[in-house]
């Protein structure tokens, strides 16, 4: 059950705060630090006003009991007229003083209450109980981008069904905290519920609120859901996600190298002056000089600048620990923001692995590629086989001197400039390597989520955007299985992916 808000006594309106005593899904609660400045000191005002308008009215009370008792004991009109006078302050400062409070009521109530009309434009709905009939095809498409026969294809190989066999048809998502009993509190999901509603986020990358007027029910309750399943899948297929993922498919590598050989074999078509429509056509290589079975390469991702803002609501609040040190370990000047970044192994059948993320301040051949050890890998995955094949990457990946990963052809600083032939292998070979570039765009197409650097947050209590970003890797090779892509296509590689029962299995 969600908590019920904080109501004001006098009227049962909701009251605004300060953004970490409210949730941050309900924006209307929020109030800034200027905001919340002045309420305290409105507050203080108020407070005084009150006490002070008490004091005067019992003083008042004392004051007339005094004036009684010299009127009718003892005759005496210069104190009799100082009483009055000093009675008569007492009312005129009471009543300032009530009118003062009232004044700062009135302000209260309009700057911080949220009315009835207001409160019922945030009504979010029950529980809608959304299972798989609840969606026709068409519906299930525009949501999730995959069908339902799809759909129930991947809900069956991610287990979810198993789990919640055991749990009386339910998936218990632990909160953390303790009942009274010393239980642990937990919310209980459907199986079919959670899935729809994890690939629907994925693919339109709306926050908690925006999924909690469709699917109903407490944002808080969902946004426990979200961190466990992201936190499950990762777990469940880092095997798979991984670069560890590439062992399944080195049996495949020279398919892969065929593969690639046959398109820059092929003639191919470019544009020469894009205002009159000329072109020209290049005759393909007579081989691959180069015995590749991928591409390598790494991505941005941009996210929400780390443990910004106050270290709590009040005047004069300073900033968070550390956050000089963390948002510049997270900052890149290459891109000019605060991201994480992953290395990607793209293959032609359109399967990708990454290793990652990490933060994008890292270059990629000195900082990722030597964290991932991704060469040293290749080698031993690939000891006492007849050929040694690598993995390709752009230019920067030329200057390490590594047996399993490599770039094109090229010319330092003191050396022989390329030759024509080395020039026309590069331009084939960048036509192929294109393919990865396509790879993370069509992430970006299928799973929003991505895009939106809101949904990628470090400083977090209990931050998942690493998880989430490799669940969006893992779907979007889930996808090609399904559906193929520009790279497997017969346009480019035409290498079939694998079967989506064979990829998913543990």
């Amino acid at each position: 059950m969600a908590k019920n808000p904080e109501r004001r006594v006098r009227t049962g309106n909701r009251r605004r705060g300060a953004k970490r005593n409210k949730t941050r899904h309900h924006r209307n609660l929020h109030l800034t630090n200027l905001q919340v400045g002045y309420m305290q000191k409105l507050q203080r005002r108020c407070f005084f006003a009150g006490a002070n308008s008490l004091n005067k009215l019992l003083a008042i009370f004392q004051l007339v009991f005094v004036y009684s008792y010299i009127q009718n004991n003892v005759d005496d009109d210069a104190l009799s007229t100082l009483v009055l006078a000093v009675l008569h302050l007492s009312v005129a400062s009471f009543v300032n003083s009530t009118h003062i409070f009232g004044v700062c009521e009135r302000f209260d109530y309009f700057l911080y209450d949220i009315t009835e009309e207001e409160e019922d434009g945030i009504y979010i709905p029950p529980r809608q109980n959304i299972r798989f009939h609840s969606w026709d095809d068409q519906l299930c498409y525009d949501k999730t981008n995959f069908t339902k026969s799809q759909l129930l294809r991947i809900y069956n190989c991610f287990g979810l069904q198993t789990i919640a066999n055991q749990n009386n048809g339910f998936i218990k998502v632990p909160t953390g905290h303790l009942n009274a009993h010393g239980r642990i509190c937990c919310y209980n999901f459907h199986p079919e519920e959670l899935f729809l509603y994890t690939m629907m986020r994925m693919k339109t990358g709306d926050d908690i609120t925006q999924m909690a007027y469709i699917f109903g029910g407490s944002t808080k309750r969902w946004s426990f859901a979200w961190r466990w399943i992201m936190v499950y899948l990762d777990a469940r297929y880092t095997n798979i996600i991984g670069h560890q993922g590439l062992l399944r498919f080195v049996d495949q590598f020279p398919a892969f190298y065929d593969a690639i050989n046959e398109k820059v074999k092929k003639n191919w078509v470019h544009n020469v002056d894009h205002r009159n429509g000329t072109y020209m056509e290049t005759e393909g290589l007579a081989f691959l000089p180069f015995d590749i079975f991928g591409f390598i390469d790494c991505s941005i991702d941009a996210c929400r600048r780390p443990l910004s803002g106050p270290a709590g609501d009040y005047e004069g609040a300073g900033r968070k620990e550390f956050h000089d040190i963390v948002q510049r370990a997270f900052y890149t000047g290459y891109k000019k923001l605060h991201g994480i970044k992953v290395e990607t192994v793209f293959l032609p059948n359109g399967i990708s692995t990454v290793f990652g993320p990490v933060s994008a301040r890292q270059s990629d051949v000195a900082g990722v590629l030597q964290m991932s050890k991704l060469n040293e890998f290749l080698i031993a995955i690939q000891q006492n086989r007849q050929h040694e094949y690598q993995a390709l990457g752009d230019g920067v990946y030329g200057t390490g001197g590594m047996r399993c990963v490599r770039s094109y052809f090229s010319s330092a600083a003191g050396q022989p400039p390329l030759t024509e032939y080395q020039r026309v292998c590069n331009r084939a070979i960048k036509r192929c390597r294109q393919s990865i570039e396509w790879n993370y765009g069509k992430m970006s197409r299928d799973f929003e989520i991505c895009s939106h650097p809101k949904q990628n947050m470090l400083g977090k209590r209990n931050p998942y955007a690493i998880e989430q970003l490799r669940v969006a890797h893992l779907l979007t090779n889930i996808s090609t299985c399904l559906k193929g892509d520009q790279a497997s296509g017969t346009r480019m590689f035409d290498c079939r992916p694998p079967i989506l029962e064979d990829y998913l299995r543990l």
